[in-house]
């Protein structure tokens, strides 16, 4: 029998963690380009939230997609960075998001 998957609020996220798995609703979405090595690659930068907190995404093109403004997604495998001083969550090969229905936040 499989293990039920726990989810964290927002709120609960620290450095420490190495996995997160969270449902949240997205606030806004921002394109940049990374500019490290040959070549330039473009990722966006998701704020998404729940009613603790909220919580800036790193996703490439292919989790983007499903991030549209407004709408939940459930996240699940992101990692969990520190980066200049700030908690942020960034989507790897193994991440998975998902869309689902409205939730109450």
């Amino acid at each position: 029998m499989a293990a039920q998957v726990a989810f964290s609020k927002v709120a609960e996220i620290r450095p420490d963690h190495g996995q997160v798995n969270a449902i949240v609703k997205v606030v806004s979405c921002e394109v940049k380009l990374q500019c490290l090595g040959q070549q330039p690659k473009r990722l966006t930068e998701v704020v998404v939230g729940d009613e603790t907190g909220t919580i800036l995404l790193r996703a490439e093109h292919a989790h983007a997609k499903l991030c549209a403004i407004g709408s939940t997604i459930v996240v699940r495998g992101a990692r969990v960075e520190l980066f200049d001083g700030r908690v942020r969550l960034e989507l790897g090969r193994w991440s998975r998001v998902t869309r689902v229905g409205d939730a109450a936040f």
